[in-house]
């Protein structure tokens, strides 16, 4: 099956940093990557699970969930309309994410990538990012507040 974003896609757009042809996130989905405390919540839909990052690097928040579903979806591109229940599914899993780790009284970021060089690995994800961080750089400058509490 060819997806969208395979056939409209050509040159860096096709060269992904962290590709699994096995599915990227399958190791987080079977068990065999995911560690029981980094998983945040789970349904027959979607994943979400803590994105460990060294506190060192220029990428580290304090509070960095990523979400993925459990459909393999390249792309943002490769939603079509057979998708929109999912689609509401990883909406509604960044709501219980926000919830459960109360998000919701200190405010949250969401970013995704789509396509190289802005994603790095073939399945769709989400990151939810919230509370300190080092600075975020030019290229997410804004609107990402450098947090000191």
């Amino acid at each position: 099956m060819k997806f969208l974003s395979q056939i409209i896609s050509t040159g860096p757009q096709t060269q992904w940093e962290k590709p699994d042809p096995d599915h990227t996130f399958r190791g987080r989905l079977d068990g065999t990557r995911a560690v029981q405390d980094d998983v945040v919540y789970e349904d027959e839909h979607v994943f979400a699970f803590r994105h460990r990052v060294d506190p060192t690097l220029p990428k580290w928040w304090e509070i960095h969930v990523v979400i993925i579903p459990k459909k393999w979806v390249p792309t943002l591109l490769d939603f079509g309309v057979g998708d929109v229940e999912l689609w509401g599914k990883l909406l509604q899993g960044i709501q219980r994410v926000a919830l459960q780790l109360g998000l919701y009284e200190k405010g949250f970021m969401i970013r995704m990538g789509v396509l190289p060089p802005y994603q790095h690995t073939e399945h769709l994800h989400i990151h939810i990012l919230s509370g300190k961080h080092t600075e975020p750089g030019e290229a997410v400058a804004a609107p990402t507040p450098h947090l000191d509490s």
